[in-house]
């Protein structure tokens, strides 16, 4: 391998003196020449000095390239593909922090609507504290969430609850959309359950519903309590 290298290097000389000769000479540059050349530049065993006795390693490894000091970090930081600590918890958005809290004040209601479902006994009809509760919790229920809770409500309670919708139904704070929805579904009960409401209704003439619970109690000849 050493003596490899060494004819490279006399060659590549040959090749340096052959066309510094073309360059120079006005006659083509002959194979005697290059032979003369070659004698007087062959170097002697005593010439190469050290250069005999060096390892040439054929394979050096490659040495790494150095990295400044905290590189890694910054390039793990600034990789927009990097989802970080795999056990850290994302904070919440501003939007889920209120779908969350919407979802608790839907199930607050829903729970209550459960309780006067379960709980329907003759001769135990809610009291004004029930029914202000029922309507306070309903008025925490977000504006966009009020439609699927008061036809859950409507669904479930049943007549010998159903002073609780009245409640709501007399909350004139509500949109006039649910205090209609509570109405028609009063409507469509007994007897005996809707009269009582619709004479609450006709009590407040500037109430949504005051035209059409007055006609109706008025055809049915109903305005006034049975005596």
């Amino acid at each position: 391998m050493k003596k490899a290298a060494l004819w490279i290097l006399v060659a590549a000389a040959l090749a340096c003196v052959g066309v510094c000769l073309y360059m120079n000479s006005s006659r083509p540059v002959t194979q005697a020449d290059l032979e003369r050349e070659f004698e007087q530049m062959e170097p002697r065993d005593k010439d190469l000095g050290d250069f005999k006795d060096m390892d040439i390693p054929l394979d050096a490894p490659r040495k790494a390239k150095s990295r400044p000091a905290g590189a890694s970090g910054k390039s793990a930081k600034s990789d927009p593909t990097d989802d970080g600590d795999d056990g850290a918890t994302a904070e919440p958005t501003e939007e889920e922090k209120a779908e969350a809290e919407a979802d608790k004040l839907v199930e607050a209601f829903d729970e209550l609507t459960d309780r006067w479902t379960e709980f329907a006994k003759p001769g135990r009809a809610p009291t004004m504290s029930d029914i202000d509760a029922f309507v306070e919790q309903f008025r925490k229920v977000p504006a966009d969430r009020k439609d699927e809770c008061i036809h859950r409500a409507l669904n479930l309670i049943p007549d010998e609850n159903v002073m609780l919708l009245a409640g709501v139904l007399m909350d004139k704070s509500q949109d006039s959309e649910t205090i209609s929805t509570v109405f028609s579904d009063i409507l469509n009960r007994d007897e005996s359950v809707k009269l009582p409401v619709l004479r609450e209704v006709i009590k407040d003439t500037k109430h949504p519903c005051w035209k059409d619970a007055a006609w109706i109690l008025d055809v049915t000849k109903q305005a006034q309590a049975d005596n």
